[in-house]
Parts: C-alpha cells; structure tokens; sequence
C-alpha cells in the first residue's frame, strides 16, 4: 500500500465531496464499511446503506474548506489512517454560515479484488469513516445539518477566498491552506524551513525556506526580509525599517531594501 497515495487520495476525496460530489468517497467504500457522522447518533454500517443514504439526500447547501491538514497513521502494510483536520464553513440557503473545526479519519485497508477477467489485484478500501466532533442532529436530516435554525448560533467569519496552497509539513504532516489564511511567514531551523502564521492564531511548520515560498507564489506573498516575507493584504502600517500586521507582529525592513520594498508593497495587486 503506498500510504503517500493513500493521503493524497484521502485529500481528494474530501475536496470533492464538500463540492457536493461524493461519487469518489462512495467509489472507495468497502462492502462493510462503517461510517459515523456528521451528527450525533448518526452511525450508518456497510456500503449500501450508505449508497442508499446519499441518493435519498437533496442538499442545497455549499461549503467553503480551509487550513486541511493531514497525518498519517500506519500500523501495518496493509492498514493506514489518514486523519483530516480543518475548518468547514457550511453556506445555508437563508444566507447564514457556520463554521466547525472538523476532524475526519479514514481507516484503509488493501482489499484484494477479482476483476471481470478473473485477475486479483490488491485496492485501497475505506473501512471506516469517523467524523470526531460531530453536531447536534435534527430529527429529520439524514447526512447533512439542512435547517440552520437547528444548529445556526451567530454569525461566523472565515477566509473564503485566496488561491488553495499544498506545503510539506515538518514531521509528516500536509498542509492545504488558502492564500487569505496565510498572514506572514518567518524562516526557521537555520533557514531550512519557514513558520506561517495563519488567521486562527495557529502556525505551520513547513519544509520550504522563506525564499522559495516567495518564489513559489510571487502574486500572493512579498518578502520584506531575508528571514520573514508578509501576505499585503494584512499589513497594517508601514513606517521606516517595519512593517506592522494585523496581527500585531512587526516584521523588520533591512535599511537598503526599504525604499524598493515600500514601492513594491504599493505596487502589489
């Protein structure tokens, strides 16, 4: 089983769904899968029943996904767990919007098949999908929370916008975050990797250097250090030799570099 393809399958297989295509998720199902979630109390065993489920369901809503992080779990050859962490904004006709910081884990395991020609090869299979934080369930939805009044609590704010970015993580871990989430980085291990500081007060470790994530994306960030570069649309004042954020922190301009980077931070779409 190659578990990096397992994640990254994992990691398209939630994209899509919360685009309101779960063809793929119910693609890989095992014939005895498990599945909890997302409300309480909702518990659904084996892949009919849960074919049976989607296709009775009429969705309207939409969704917004942001800061996707991913780690692996493999205790056997055959076995491997790949638990998502992110927030998901649920978008309801009435024009109010939750946010839930969700926590998927899908539980793979190697099936062996038997094709129509009689040929048995190994595929991946989801065994179980876990849902860990789920919501209140209203007594009529099925899979999905269909009346805000039931679980709308006062208006939620969430980047919703912003180019989707994939880094390697330090230590295994993926991170899938939007542009708008991504307020400054700053370089660390000696320079090896960089720590971005996101919108939620939390931060990423990341195995890119401060230069190449600048050179990856050059439309979204802007270096104003060798040591730190800042998304423009959080800057908060500019005075000389520093640049203040939204978030308070002020970031160092190197005396040389200030008059280029003051002209290229009002230049920046």
């Amino acid at each position: 089983m190659n578990r990096r393809a397992i994640e990254n399958l994992s990691t398209e297989i939630l994209l899509r769904y919360y685009d309101n295509d779960v063809s793929m998720f119910l693609e890989y199902l095992d014939d005895h899968v498990l599945w909890y979630g997302p409300a309480e109390r909702q518990f659904l065993r084996g892949k009919d029943a849960m074919v049976a489920a989607w296709a009775s369901e009429n969705n309207p809503l939409t969704f917004t996904i942001g800061n996707l992080k991913t780690e692996l779990i493999s205790p056997g050859p055959s076995l491997c767990i790949v638990i998502m962490l992110f927030y998901v904004v649920t978008h309801y006709p009435s024009g109010n919007d939750l946010m839930l910081n969700q926590r998927i884990a899908l539980t793979w395991y190697e099936r062996t098949v038997t094709d129509g020609q009689g040929r048995r090869s190994g595929q991946p299979r989801i065994l179980l999908c876990d849902i860990t934080n789920p919501h209140p369930q209203s007594m009529d939805d099925r899979i999905y929370p269909v009346h805000s009044e039931h679980v709308f609590t006062g208006f939620t704010t969430a980047p919703s916008t912003g180019e989707r970015l994939h880094f390697h993580g330090y230590g295994n871990t993926e991170y899938y975050l939007l542009s708008s989430s991504v307020m400054w980085g700053d370089s660390c291990a000696n320079g090896q990797r960089c720590l971005l500081h996101l919108t939620d007060g939390t931060t990423a470790e990341i195995t890119m250097s401060v230069r190449d994530v600048v050179a990856a994306h050059p439309k979204l960030f802007l270096r104003c250090h060798s040591s730190h570069f800042i998304n423009p649309k959080f800057v908060k004042s500019l005075r000389r030799f520093t640049v203040t954020m939204t978030d308070g922190s002020e970031l160092p301009i190197p005396e040389k570099t200030y008059t280029a980077f003051k002209r290229d931070l009002n230049a920046f779409a």
